[in-house]
């Protein structure tokens, strides 16, 4: 049972001004390695599609993969070897998503990305209007960029945002820079900025930046969490387990700031609360695959088995198509023939 040992699961949550994209995973050793996406539809308003919406993955011009989100925006696809992707949804009177990502099941396992449909122009009464920047409330305070930041600044960001979008992320960069020069604490920029580092495997370039934002906007709870699991990715457990802290006390609600949480403590052997922090991480959101394995390999740390062992069964019943399966089903072997090979 070598990928359930703790400290076994990595976890990158890269969250973005307006919109949110999460990556996490287990290191896998098989020798071919595959690994998964899983995404979330929103609307501005924050509420779901009101239809299935067709979702494809392409690889180099090519689709790869179509699937259909469920009455609650959510869609994955599995078994992907290690390749460059692209997320694509295309619905009537909706802007166009196109957002390109790396699967490498050897650092990350599953890429978890959430997309927010924005309406057209001109099908304002399909959704929610897009407002201004930044409309994530636990991270931009909307007023508040009003009152600081000139017009210019704001639309050079949301410029980038839309690049982003496109798959640009050379221009959204350049146009995240370009708003930085004419407002050096436009915070919402740096944070973008930390997020492209954060994907190019920059990982102390990410840190400064989120350390730059939580020094401009200290109510934003989501730079916590980003820098929290910075710290989570570099072992420094202490720091992150107070940064994850501070996350919570602003957004007590966030399911992947309990899990962060929960797997610090873990690997800090603190598993009383941690089991409690993975608990509460499962109940906000039942369909974060990673934590009952957690939990699994918490109990299995603490001496019980038979809890362990209903929660590896409960992952089967509620994941049957994630890329762990295999290995849980060996594990659950393992327990109940501890004399085998």
């Amino acid at each position: 049972m070598d990928i359930l040992r703790a400290g076994s699961v990595r976890v990158t949550s890269i969250l973005g001004m307006g919109s949110l994209m999460l990556f996490s995973g287990g290191a896998v050793r098989a020798q071919q390695a595959v690994g998964s996406v899983v995404g979330e539809i929103r609307l501005l308003d924050g509420g779901f599609p009101n239809e299935p919406l067709r979702v494809s993955l392409g690889s180099h011009g090519m689709v790869v993969d179509i699937t259909y989100c469920d009455s609650e925006g959510r869609f994955s696809f599995n078994n992907l070897l290690a390749n460059a992707y692209e997320v694509v949804i295309e619905k009537e009177g909706y802007q166009p998503v196109r957002l390109p990502l790396v699967v490498n099941p050897t650092t990350m396992q599953t890429n978890l990305v959430h997309v927010v449909l924005r309406p057209k122009p001109d099908e304002k009464s399909r959704g929610v209007p897009d407002g201004p920047p930044g409309t994530n409330a636990d991270i931009v305070d909307v007023a508040e960029l009003k009152k600081k930041f000139p017009p210019g600044v704001i639309k050079e960001f949301e410029a980038g945002k839309k690049a982003e979008q496109r798959g640009e992320m050379t221009a959204a960069v350049r146009m995240y820079e370009a708003a930085l020069r004419e407002a050096p604490d436009f915070y919402p920029a740096i944070n973008n900025l930390g997020i492209r580092h954060l994907q190019e495997g920059d990982v102390k370039g990410a840190e400064t930046e989120f350390r730059r934002v939580i020094e401009l906007h200290q109510s934003g709870a989501q730079a916590y969490f980003n820098l929290g699991n910075v710290l989570f990715m570099t072992h420094r457990n202490e720091e992150a387990k107070q940064m994850l802290e501070a996350g919570l006390r602003l957004s007590p609600s966030n399911a992947m700031g309990h899990y962060l949480s929960g797997s610090v403590l873990a690997r800090m052997r603190d598993f009383q609360p941690a089991e409690v922090e993975l608990k509460t991480a499962r109940e906000l959101d039942p369909k974060m695959s990673q934590v009952p394995i957690s939990l699994a390999t918490l109990y299995l740390q603490t001496g019980r088995e038979h809890e362990a062992a209903g929660m590896f069964e409960a992952f089967l019943k509620d994941f049957p198509k994630d890329p762990m399966v295999p290995k849980v089903r060996a594990a659950l072997s393992k327990m109940a023939h501890p004399s085998s090979p």
